[in-house]
């Protein structure tokens, strides 16, 4: 499949702002989920404007949500109800919504597999997980950044790589 930044809309810029939702739950629900927060995002507004939006599953895991008002922002009325439709729609499909606080990694088989920071650190020592292993980055902000490939990412290259300093992979 390809990447989110591909099935994200060309209508929508680069500046509108992007949310990542973490996700545990079976295909099924996650593919409701999913069904759920289109059919919201279609009657989506923001202090009377419509909200032009864009949703897409990433891995299985991520619920990634784009979206932009002409001339101004999301106001804080239009992100509440974004995310009452997404826990609504979560508790529905038995949909576990995760901690952005976590550590999001793709296993070597290609899962996305999940740990806290201190377990994190634990398989990095333990050489469990390497600088080359690819990490997520629920903290992007816009779609701009989801284009510009900052989503997923090598440790080394990442915040995460920053912030432990896990040094450079050397091919």
């Amino acid at each position: 499949m390809s990447p989110a930044s591909d099935r994200i809309p060309n209508n929508l810029s680069d500046e509108a702002r992007l949310w990542v939702i973490a996700l545990d739950g079976d295909e099924t629900g996650l593919r409701g989920l999913l069904t759920r927060t289109r059919q919201f995002i279609k009657q989506w507004v923001s202090h009377g404007r419509p909200v032009q939006g864009a949703v897409v599953l990433e891995a299985n895991r991520f619920l990634l949500v784009a979206g932009e008002v002409a001339g101004g922002a999301i106001s804080g009325c239009g992100i509440d109800a974004l995310m009452h439709a997404i826990q609504e729609a979560s508790t529905i499909e038995n949909c576990r919504l995760l901690s952005s606080l976590l550590i999001y990694y793709r296993s070597e088989s290609g899962e996305v597999n999940y740990v806290s920071r201190g377990n994190f650190i634990k398989m990095v020592s333990e050489g469990l997980i390497s600088s080359a292993t690819k990490v997520f980055n629920p903290g992007i902000h816009t779609l701009g950044a989801l284009r510009a490939k900052e989503f997923e990412l090598p440790l080394a290259d990442s915040v995460y790589g920053r912030m432990y300093r896990i040094p450079a992979t050397t091919i």
